[in-house]
């Protein structure tokens, strides 16, 4: 263990299998006022949230969650205002983030400390920090979650989770929340909900989007495949998993949802293409918020040379 528990604690984390694992463990730990599964856009939201929970003198844990540098100006009045009430804040993350975060984060490091290790999940570093490494439950959680976040597909109850918790959204995710902490990894719950209300359609959402896809040839030989209108609750790794083992191909895949894109690569570092864009992610799976022209993404792929530059930035 590396610190002592304190109940005066907020803890904040992603809605993911490995965000739901990181705060089962840490809510296990801290016994916080309040756990809050967050969105990345929504963070800076529930970080002030947090602040208003604690009021003055504790501490806010976050993980699994990419720091973005739209938010710099709110995340910069966030930590003033943490500063000024002493609460503390412990960040644990293992995504790719911009220079401009680790300048302003250098800015508050009276009140902030950080752990960004691209080369595992978040649950993996909450695990080993908090002293949950011998724990059979939590290694078993550890392992759905790296099955997840590096899209292995080893286990069928990881598509499972993966599916029902972007199916569901906030009332399942905090209701999978409720049973990882009575350690309960595949509840009885799951399979009649999932066999009943969504599997079928899922997979048919699915078959459209690949059916309504488009193969765009770029001008220096890469080939990419877009995926238009996707419906938000289908997980853009699927959609690209299942279409390559239907034998459509591609050096760099798109899927366009009505508020975001998602880039998905074997052979192109992703995350630089999004974050040129204001997005940002792993090298083989990145995402964009908004509304993104898919011309202006195709615009940037044009401009990589088959060595793999685009400016001064390596892409692959």
């Amino acid at each position: 263990m590396v610190e002592r528990k304190q109940r005066n604690t907020v803890v904040i984390s992603h809605w993911d299998l490995d965000g739901l694992a990181s705060a089962t463990m840490l809510t296990e730990y801290y016994k916080p006022l309040r756990t809050i599964l967050s969105s990345i856009t929504a963070l800076p939201r529930n970080m002030l949230q947090g602040i208003k929970t604690l009021d003055r003198n504790g501490l806010i844990v976050i993980s699994d969650l990419n720091p973005q540098v739209k938010h710099v100006k709110d995340l910069k009045e966030i930590l003033r205002l943490c500063r000024e009430r002493n609460i503390s804040v412990k960040w644990i993350d293992h995504h790719l983030w911009d220079r401009v975060i680790y300048r302003l984060f250098s800015e508050y490091s009276d009140v902030l400390t950080y752990i960004d290790d691209t080369s595992t999940v978040a649950a993996d570093l909450v695990a080993k920090l908090y002293g949950f490494t011998d724990n059979i439950f939590y290694n078993r959680l550890v392992e759905l979650a790296i099955d997840d976040d590096f899209f292995l597909n080893r286990y069928e109850l990881t598509i499972i989770w993966r599916r029902m918790l972007r199916w569901y959204k906030w009332g399942l995710r905090y209701r999978a929340l409720e049973s990882f902490l009575k350690h309960e990894i595949n509840p009885p719950w799951l399979m009649k909900m999932y066999e009943s209300e969504v599997k079928t359609i899922y997979e048919n959402l699915i078959r459209e989007a690949i059916g309504r896809s488009d193969i765009i040839h770029t001008r220096n030989g890469f080939r990419v495949v877009v995926f238009q209108d996707v419906d938000p609750r289908i997980h853009p790794g699927e959609v690209t998993w299942i279409a390559k083992t239907h034998g459509l191909l591609a050096d760099i895949y798109i899927v366009r949802y009505p508020r975001g894109v998602s880039l998905r690569s074997d052979k192109v570092d992703v995350s630089m293409i999004a974050k040129l864009l204001g997005g940002g992610g792993h090298s083989n799976a990145a995402g964009i918020p908004g509304r993104i022209d898919i011309d202006s993404i195709l615009s940037i792929i044009s401009n990589i040379n088959l060595r793999g530059r685009y400016g001064d930035r390596i892409i692959a």
